[in-house]
């Protein structure tokens, strides 16, 4: 009673406004900082569903929240800088987008809850105990890319015929990720009596040499790895396949749009949208740490129809009948 009636005199004497008796002393605006990996041209397409996902729960941009959004152009010494800087401009939440991202979030801070995407493994990666209860200041969403490396397979055989030998494209700059995904598919070539051989990229100047040797050496099929390098260089990647008469198989339907033959993996766009449930658990008080980590529940097979006539390629009417999307 009498710290109100000395704010009430303060008020008073100085021209202050008085706080309302409840009112929190902290901003109601909340910042969420976000890690991308590529440019802020390449992110857009999906910064777009992410602001829709948290629109499903109510939250308006400029009203509720704030997106601090930066770039590391794959520069990934640049994960940790940013990292840094979001934490030091006192965030609310990190949305870290790839693993290097959610690794360099972990290491910035042990306080800032951090929702993380596009991590495959993230209990072997150490970014989490369990699934279930993740554990520390991390939640988010893992992939399933390296346990779908046995239908990839199927699948590109039901395409190329006498399908008996394909490359399988990984990120050097990844080993522990490189070195999973390539057990995994020399793994499921045993079982498909399809020989995987296994080529490491460090810069996407690589990509048109390892194509032409592919081509040269007879080998129909390639596999990319799902990781950032190669979303990024997808238009160059489906070029160059086409031109070298090599059907690819990839992680994300975008990739497909933009040229290449065929991916099956989750619906990207619906793996940022569901940002917001997690954006939303938490500032509602939930410990991200006991807010279960999720995995997609769809799986989607595309195809490009031009780029398979492109290739040559004859697709089976029985192979259509199972496609999600079709792209002329």
């Amino acid at each position: 009673m009498a710290m109100d009636r000395r704010r009430l005199i303060l008020s008073a004497i100085f021209g202050l406004a008085p706080t309302p008796k409840g009112l929190a002393q902290t901003r109601t605006i909340k910042r969420i900082g976000v890690l991308w990996h590529a440019t802020p041209e390449e992110e857009v397409i999906f910064a777009d569903p992410i602001r829709k996902g948290l629109a499903d729960f109510g939250y308006i941009e400029g009203k509720h929240y704030e997106l601090i959004e930066t770039y590391a152009a794959e520069q990934y010494e640049r994960f940790a800088i940013n990292a840094a800087k979001l934490v030091e401009s006192r965030v609310d939440i990190i949305v870290a987008v790839t693993s290097p991202a959610a690794a360099a979030a972990q290491r910035a801070t042990e306080t800032v809850p951090i929702v993380f995407l596009l991590v495959p493994n993230p209990v072997e990666r150490g970014s989490a105990r369990s699934l279930s209860r993740p554990g520390g200041n991390l939640t988010g969403q893992s992939t399933v890319s390296v346990d779908l490396s046995s239908k990839r397979i199927e699948y590109l055989q039901a395409l190329v015929p006498n399908c008996r030998r394909v490359i399988l494209f990984v990120n050097a700059k990844d080993a522990a990720l490189s070195h999973s995904v390539a057990n995994q598919t020399r793994a499921a070539g045993i079982l498909t009596n399809v020989t995987v051989d296994v080529i490491e990229i460090k810069d996407p100047e690589d990509l048109d040499g390892a194509l032409a040797a592919a081509a040269r050496n007879d080998i129909r099929g390639a596999i990319f790895m799902q990781d950032p390098l190669f979303f990024n260089e997808r238009k160059r990647i489906a070029r160059l396949a086409i031109f070298h008469g090599v059907a690819t198989m990839v992680a994300t339907s975008v990739m497909v749009k933009d040229g290449c033959l065929i991916s099956y993996g989750a619906n990207s766009a619906a793996q940022f949208r569901r940002v917001g449930a997690f954006v939303d658990k938490i500032l509602k008080g939930d410990k991200p740490g006991d807010i279960p980590i999720e995995q997609p529940t769809r799986i989607e097979l595309v195809l490009n129809m031009k780029t398979a006539a492109a290739l040559g390629l004859d697709v089976p009417d029985a192979f259509i009948a199972q496609v999600d999307e079709i792209i002329d």
